[in-house]
């Protein structure tokens, strides 16, 4: 799992997510302090490592939307947006789900949530997102939640000017364990959020 296939896979997935602004005194977010450690993922994780990257563009969103489509334009822009993005992430295996959770620093949920929007009807029906509802605790944050299929879970929030990005996948067909993503996708929000 990396950024790259996510944004591909969520070329139809992803979210228009308000931007929240940093408190005034708060220093800006440092990908590389606060994505998770290791310790920090559910009891039980295993296989932990951490991952860091200048993103040039996405790879592998759809081919076939001619560019001066509204999907074209979209991904155009998007692939502008996360131009010199850096991107940090940290991997953990629990049980039959594989894990991520990553800090990007600057925030891209709305180009990836534009994106989402002008290409959904470029996906066939059987890899087309369901769009989740937010449980209460987070639904302050406005985040963008999906599943696809039964295997995974994915979520982006933009939070204090950067977007963390938390995806459940099941291994060889299991079932995404969605307790273990509420967990980590609110363990990485609440770290983002008490940084300095």
């Amino acid at each position: 799992m990396n950024v790259r296939r996510r944004v591909a896979g969520a070329a139809a997935a992803a979210a228009t997510i308000v931007s929240l602004p940093a408190l005034a005194h708060a220093a800006p977010v440092v990908p590389q302090q606060a994505v998770l450690a290791a310790h920090e993922f559910p009891a039980g994780s295993t296989d932990y490592k951490v991952e860091r990257e200048t993103l040039t563009s996405p790879d592998g969103l759809p081919e076939d939307s001619p560019a001066e489509s509204e999907c074209g334009t979209k991904l155009n822009a998007l692939a502008r947006t996360m131009e010199g993005t850096e991107i940090v992430e940290a991997e953990a295996i629990h049980g039959t789900t594989e894990l991520e959770a990553s800090v990007l620093s600057r925030t891209i949920a709305a180009a990836r949530g534009a994106a989402t929007e002008a290409c959904r009807s470029d996906v066939a029906a059987a890899n087309r997102p369901t769009i989740l509802a937010a449980p209460d605790d987070l639904a302050r944050l406005k985040p963008f939640i999906m599943a696809v299929g039964r295997n995974t879970l994915q979520a982006w929030i933009d939070v204090r000017g950067v977007t963390v990005i938390v995806e459940a996948e099941g291994k060889t067909d299991a079932a995404a364990d969605s307790d273990i993503f509420w967990q980590t996708l609110r363990a990485q929000v609440a770290k983002v959020e008490r940084q300095p």
